[in-house]
């Protein structure tokens, strides 16, 4: 079952999904993730993946969202410093997985550009977030498990199984080098932070997926971070 295309298109819809709760919420990013097909799909994809129960609270919670009050929670979780300068949640790997270290901090985001880079993933001009963000690592896993289901689509030629290993390569890496232990820790300090409906219903939708997906993977090559040196996945 866990290595069919649908599963693993399934998995890309989440992580595309919990993704968008994390970025800024503009009106029309809202509109995608409210619309019902979207949410219809969000579900579907809950139902193959083991993740149901948490999938049908996030579409439950965002049926009954607003941009504009959605806009202040974000604000008051990531967007706007406290009098002492610092977020009620912040949003970077690095500041969970390093600590204060600069130069681990530092190597730790290029890890993840080179993962983006494996991925054929570039940042946009408009996102001007740290590239370790919550929603850049997880757009990651998207593009990854897309581009795995592609390849199951083609499982009948040879030559795809040099491309699947080094898709499931860079999925190891991000899950157990980042994800594992950033996501959880993130969706404590959100639960601890808030009592919006929409970002509680994604920090444990995010949280059991990664989980979930952690398990289903094997252990992460030697040199994990360092395997963008093969060029762009599937080209």
């Amino acid at each position: 079952m866990t290595e069919t295309p649908a599963f693993h298109a399934a998995r890309a819809g989440l992580y595309a999904a919990v993704a968008g709760a994390f970025v800024y919420p503009e009106a029309a990013t809202v509109e995608e993730l409210t619309d019902r097909d979207a949410l219809e799909g969000i579900e579907r994809a809950g139902r193959r993946t083991g993740v149901e129960a948490e999938a049908a609270a996030f579409t439950d919670a965002l049926a009954d969202c607003s941009p504009v009050a959605l806009q202040a929670e974000y604000n008051d979780l990531f967007g706007v410093p406290d009098e002492d300068g610092t977020y009620a949640v912040v949003p970077y790997e690095g500041n969970y997985t390093v600590g204060s270290e600069i130069d681990d901090e530092q190597r730790r985001i290029a890890a993840v550009v080179g993962l983006l880079e494996t991925v054929g993933l570039e940042p946009s001009d408009e996102f001007r977030e740290r590239q370790d963000h919550v929603a850049t690592e997880l757009e990651l896993m998207q593009v990854a498990a897309g581009q795995r289901a592609v390849v199951h689509e083609r499982a009948s030629d040879p030559e795809e199984n040099e491309v699947l290993d080094e898709i499931v390569g860079v999925e190891s890496a991000v899950l157990s080098n980042h994800l594992i232990d950033f996501v959880p820790a993130f969706a404590h300090d959100v639960r601890e932070a808030t009592d919006c409906d929409v970002y509680l219903a994604a920090a444990d939708l995010a949280q059991s997926l990664v989980e979930s997906d952690e398990s289903l993977h094997p252990p992460a090559p030697a040199d994990p971070d360092d395997i963008s040196e093969r060029g762009v996945v599937g080209r």
